[in-house]
């Protein structure tokens, strides 16, 4: 099997999982699910919505049908922060890739956004971001923090340096830690990179889930040593990490070796013996509020997945999409990154190939796979002249408009596609949707709370309201009063008040006839 077609697998079959994945995430149960898609089986795209940014400050976020979350957005931040010998600038993923994300995040949680938010900071570097947060009264520390945050994006860094093993588990740990301090997070993210590498070697008629688990599970602790820690740019890491920790880092990622050997084995018993996903799943704590996130968990279902459904590859993405009560998103991604490291993009159907920004993964595919083989040919794409177009990190005023050209130093230039305004709870905000498609490939939708009434000026939002208005007044229907339609008016969003005027040229018609 072509190379190209194994990365061009992986990569879109885990943003496949992931989109996917996304949509069962929050879902209770298969009642819940049913009644928000039509279905109790998620095997295909649907448009949705979720509410993002809380009661009284939050908007609804209607998502297109084949959108992927940040797993998929992180995934690309860290392609594109590899360089042609295969080396992650983790400074530049750090400083701006990580801070512009927030941005135009989607379904990121909260570990992660924090890490983001911290490295802003002057004082903090890739390797030297320790930072605490509050969840509620509780406080967590960075050390603390060992969810799949950083797993979900280190695909690329497994692909761009294949056969380079010690090279993978070394720039995956430097990417890891910019985010994550816990050895969960750390070595489920290294485990996954051993992972893709090794299935990559397999042809599908050659897959053989014994020897894929024997694999990975031999000579554990030497495949996952941490012997680069004694190299300068970890040392002063280790130090500061252990400096406030009852229990030294190595001692402490040596017990998680431990625990991630005892959970391949019990996968491997597991298989044996028939038992049902669910029983699996459960076994690796995928179903407990306090483990369903952690790293090396839900990268180890994505391997018992991969491994039981090798013969039927689309069934193991699904089983992990319906898996509802776990990390949906996640582990079905990490199991589309196998299962497409192992067949091939020759197994995606028609009806999976409207994932977002399909043809940019493609783009990515083939530049890892390019600097895999030593012959990335990096041109420099040019430099936006900023004078010339508006910064859309910088949104202070509601003043864009449709087809406008913006840029975003990460992803280059953009054009507005769509704009939406939404009010909120809190008397006096709105907020102000942005829909962007990048000339690289990717779209972004990006949001800001905003004013309705800024230093006595009207804002567009009051603005389009009053156009609703007026449009309503042409019509020639006996309305009590153009207040009590700006009253009206002010209580819907954007959709209701399209809509409501759908709703009233239907009535004109109707009179007129």
């Amino acid at each position: 099997m072509r190379a190209d077609t194994k990365y061009k697998g992986s990569i879109k079959l885990a943003a496949i999982g992931d989109a996917l994945g996304w949509m069962t995430e929050f879902e209770k149960n298969k009642m819940s699910l049913k009644k928000k898609f039509g279905t109790d089986y998620i095997n295909s795209f649907h448009d949705w919505e979720k509410n993002v940014g809380g009661r009284f400050y939050g908007y609804v976020d209607k998502l297109n049908s084949g959108s992927y979350s940040d797993d998929t957005q992180l995934l690309l931040s860290v392609a594109r922060s590899i360089k042609r010998d295969g080396f992650v600038d983790q400074e530049y993923f750090a400083k701006k890739e990580l801070p512009e994300w927030l941005l135009y995040s989607r379904g990121a949680g909260r570990t992660i956004k924090n890490a983001a938010r911290k490295i802003e900071r002057k004082s903090a570097n890739w390797n030297n971001n320790f930072f605490k947060f509050k969840v509620g009264k509780a406080t967590v520390d960075y050390r603390e923090s060992g969810a799949n945050g950083a797993a979900m994006r280190v695909l690329p860094i497994a692909l761009a340096n294949f056969g380079e093993q010690d090279k993978i588990q070394e720039e995956i740990f430097g990417n890891s830690i910019i985010t994550h301090g816990h050895p969960r997070a750390i070595l489920g993210a290294m485990l996954y990179g051993y992972s893709i590498d090794t299935i990559l070697r397999f042809s599908p008629e050659n897959f053989n889930y014994t020897n894929f688990l024997t694999e990975l599970g031999k000579d554990i602790h030497q495949k996952f040593n941490t012997d680069f820690l004694e190299k300068s740019r970890f040392k002063n890491w280790e130090s500061e990490w252990n400096r406030n920790s009852k229990e030294p880092f190595r001692n402490l990622f040596k017990s998680i070796v431990n625990e991630t050997q005892d959970y391949l084995r019990v996968v491997y018993k597991l298989i044996n013996n028939n038992a049902t996903d669910f029983e699996v799943l459960t076994k690796l704590g995928c179903y407990k509020n306090e483990t369903k996130g952690s790293g090396t968990s839900t990268v180890i279902a994505g391997i018992y997945l991969t491994c039981k459904y090798f013969n039927e590859p689309l069934k193991g993405i699904e089983q992990a999409v319906n898996s509802i009560g776990t990390d949906t998103d996640s582990i079905a991604a990490f199991t589309g990154g196998l299962i497409g490291g192992l067949h091939g993009q020759s197994i995606i159907p028609t009806k999976w190939k409207s994932v977002q920004d399909i043809d940019y993964l493609d783009a990515i595919s083939i530049r890892l796979l390019e600097i895999s083989e030593s012959r990335a040919d990096f041109k420099n794409p040019g430099t936006v002249k900023k004078d010339k177009y508006k910064s859309i990190s910088e949104i202070e005023s509601d003043r864009l408009q449709n087809d406008e050209k913006v840029y975003l130093e990460t992803l280059g230039l953009g054009t507005v596609k769509e704009i939406e305004r939404q009010k909120t709870l809190t008397k006096g905000k709105y907020s102000l949707i942005l829909d962007v498609q990048f000339e690289i490939g990717q779209f972004c939708r990006f949001s800001k709370l905003l004013s309705i009434e800024k230093e006595g000026k009207t804002d567009l939002f009051t603005e389009s309201i009053e156009n609703d208005v007026n449009l309503l007044n042409e019509i020639n229907l006996d309305y009590d009063s153009k207040e009590r339609i700006e009253k009206f008016m002010e209580s819907l969003n954007d959709k209701e008040r399209k809509e409501f005027k759908e709703i009233i040229m239907l009535i004109e018609k109707k009179a007129k006839r």
